[in-house]
């Protein structure tokens, strides 16, 4: 897999079935509710809810990663992540539902040195999980370790 610098390196999340079914679900049951609900109730539950089917519509729509210059740039709707390079210790592949910036279960693993395991690990879900993981470890010069 070439990966390219800039905005056109941006590679889109994969999206498995539990992860799609469940963002768009939420989005779908919240505006229902908010529907079946007539006059000033259904009002204040869309005004309360909207946010959430928003959310849902924009994890689903704007989950992406890119191999910039000197770091990995994760974006997952309005959750944003700069991982430097030289910062990389570990990266592997792996299979898990562990809540981050991927929406499907079949992730890469980025564990950062110096940070601890919840704020230092950090999934991602490329559609090419073995080409993007190729394109990382060749920019990462202090890898300690590349998992299976």
């Amino acid at each position: 897999m070439e990966m390219q610098e800039g905005t056109g390196g941006r590679v889109r999340s994969a999206v498995d079935g539990v992860h799609g079914v469940t963002l768009a679900g939420t989005a779908l049951l919240v505006v229902a509710c908010a529907l079946a609900l007539a006059g000033p109730a259904g009002a204040g539950v869309w005004l309360a809810t909207a946010p959430v089917a928003g959310l849902a519509i924009w994890l689903l729509a704007d989950t992406w990663y890119e191999l910039r210059e000197d770091h990995l740039y994760a974006r997952s709707g309005p959750f944003r992540e700069r991982i430097p390079y030289e910062r990389i210790r570990l990266v592997r592949l792996c299979e898990n539902l562990w809540s981050s910036m991927a929406l499907s279960s079949q992730r890469i693993e980025v564990r950062q040195r110096g940070r601890g395991w919840i704020t230092g690990t950090t999934y991602i879900s490329p559609r090419d999980r073995e080409g993007f993981i190729e394109a990382l470890v060749a920019r990462c010069p202090n890898l300690e370790e590349r998992g299976a």
